[in-house]
């Protein structure tokens, strides 16, 4: 029974190579290799971008002899990573997967089901820290020649760090699940706990420079707290250099570690599962009974699916947040004096361009925000009950469209007003750098709903693997990237021909011309595809 949970894991986590919708079609081979391809290309530039961290720190650590350090610094790192990546894919799939109640009505044990769940997990974790891991091992490689027996700990340290990060994973994902059972806002509770470690993520990225110099300054200070404090990846970093009884030691703490969570976890696990959030006491109240529009109940459907879930708002309204964030940012730097744009001042043919790239950079947020790739996914398997109503294909994905909009043109318009007043362009700029968003926010959200429409995953058991893991979402974000990419390229090449305005207002007419052919599909195709999907 074990194996066949553990393969419908596996299935569920590669339904991006493997499956379409819920008749289980598989896709062509030119979407398989689409997604090898962008799947390799992720996980290259991850590769390089960590290998630049671990250069910097390697060969100044190993002057002064503290190789061990170094590598007790990489693994703090990895399981930083896997553990910020997968926490709240945890809870979901631990948790909240739709087909908990199913299994637990099966003669199956509590234990097999988490077990299968925490394997899920533990790939996770071995695939996002094991770039780290291996960035590390390489960067070692370059500065002294590794030994036979340093190079089989190392190994083996990419399936233990997985198995340490796994059980923080765990005891996090637990914390919030036993917080927010009985929660009535338990998706403002998420969400703020969400923000705070990606908050604190970026704090840390934005300070990388200085926190690595300050690494290498105090060393010797750093080399004894984790001595004491982090004491097992003390003895990870003895390990990684090739000693037998530090590999030992750690071994037996990460193996110990991970049994008692699981013990933990199992005991606890029906508790959660089966607890239901306390009832609110309706008391009725006559009143007159409001009568909507079918466009507006189909929207109200669609944003309260939106603000229900924090994976949905988290990965899908992401970029939202950073336009207002950054743009208020901006905002109050300019009053306090300090201008954010000292640099790009200095080089005075830039600034006529400055416009421009505040344009781009404002889009090429958006395309993060791909609201409406997930959106048809998401209904599951109650997409038959849409198919059933007395409403028609077009009301449909038009409410899915318009939540997209919603989600990213104030956002987008917002940031545009208030670069507009920093950047203080002519009157035709300013104006197409507000128009410019919009149009391709539109762009944006016809082409994930055609995506999604082309490649849906319905047979989802954590709305996690529909929001994250699609094969739409993937396909969206590049695609909405691509476009942004495009015509940066074609500004480089026509950029001494013609002004930034005329370069823009041409964007902008291609961008209307795309959009409308994209709604014309949307409308035929997608229509016929959404009543017979499924």
């Amino acid at each position: 029974m074990i194996r066949s949970l553990i393969g419908v894991q596996l299935r569920t986590m590669l339904a991006t190579l493997n499956l379409h919708g819920k008749g289980g079609a598989k896709p062509s081979r030119l979407t398989r290799l689409f997604a090898v391809v962008i799947a390799a290309y992720v996980a290259f530039a991850l590769f390089q971008l960590f290998s630049v961290t671990m250069d910097a720190l390697c060969a100044p650590l190993l002057g002064m002899d503290l190789g061990w350090l170094y590598f007790s610094l990489a693994g703090i790192m990895t399981m930083a990573i896997a553990v910020i990546s997968s926490l709240f894919m945890a809870q979901s799939m631990l948790y909240e997967a739709k087909d908990n109640e199913f299994l637990l009505s099966l003669p199956i044990s509590p234990t097999t089901i988490l077990f299968s769940r925490m394997f899920g997990l533990y790939v996770q974790n071995f695939l996002f820290g094991g770039i780290v891991w291996l960035a590390t091992v390489v960067s070692y490689g370059r500065c002294v020649t590794i030994s036979a027996l340093s190079l089989v700990f190392c190994v083996s340290l990419l399936f233990l760090l997985p198995l340490l990060s796994l059980a923080l994973t765990c005891i996090l994902a637990w914390a919030v699940a036993s917080l927010t059972s009985r929660m009535r806002s338990k998706t403002l509770f998420t969400m703020i706990l969400s923000l705070g470690f990606l908050g604190a993520y970026f704090y840390l990225f934005s300070q990388a420079d200085q926190l690595l110099q300050q690494i290498i300054l105090a060393s010797a200070s750093i080399g004894a707290s984790v001595r004491t404090a982090f004491y097992p990846l003390y003895q990870m970093g003895l390990a990684a250099e090739g000693d037998p009884l530090a590999f030992l030691i750690f071994a037996v703490i990460v193996l110990g570690l991970f049994a008692v969570v699981y013990v933990a976890l199992s005991r606890s696990f029906i508790r959660i599962v089966t607890t239901k959030k306390a009832a609110a006491k309706v008391h009725y109240r006559e009143e007159a009974l409001r009568v909507q529009s079918v466009g507006r109940a189909l929207l109200g459907k669609e944003l309260r699916r939106f603000t229900s879930s924090a994976v949905y708002m988290l990965n899908c309204g992401l970029g939202a947040l950073i336009l207002v964030g950054g743009s208020i940012f901006l905002a109050v730097e300019v009053v306090g004096g300090t201008s954010p744009f000292s640099i790009v001042e200095q080089v005075p043919d830039m600034m006529r361009y400055l416009p421009l790239v505040a344009c781009a950079i404002i889009c090429a947020i958006i395309a993060v925000d791909v609201v409406s790739a997930p959106s048809i996914s998401l209904e599951g398997n109650n997409l038959w009950v849409l198919q059933s109503l007395p409403v028609n294909g077009k009301q449909v994905l038009l409410a899915k469209l318009k939540l997209h909009l919603l989600v990213n043109i104030p956002a987008a318009v917002f940031a545009a007003v208030v670069l507009d007043v920093l950047l203080m362009p002519n009157i035709f700029m300013a104006a197409l750098m507000v128009l410019v968003p919009c149009v391709y926010a539109v762009l944006c959200g016809e082409l994930g709903l055609l995506l999604n429409l082309r490649l849906p995953n319905l047979d989802w058991t954590s709305e996690a693997v529909a929001v994250k893991q699609s094969a739409s979402v993937l396909a969206a974000v590049f695609s909405d990237f691509g476009v942004v990419a495009l015509f940066g390229v074609l500004f480089s090449i026509s950029s001494g021909l013609i002004s930034g305005e005329c370069f823009l207002f041409m964007t902008m007419s291609a961008l209307l011309v795309i959009s409308a052919v994209l709604w014309r599909v949307l409308m035929q195709w997608g229509v016929h595809t959404l009543e017979y999907l499924g």
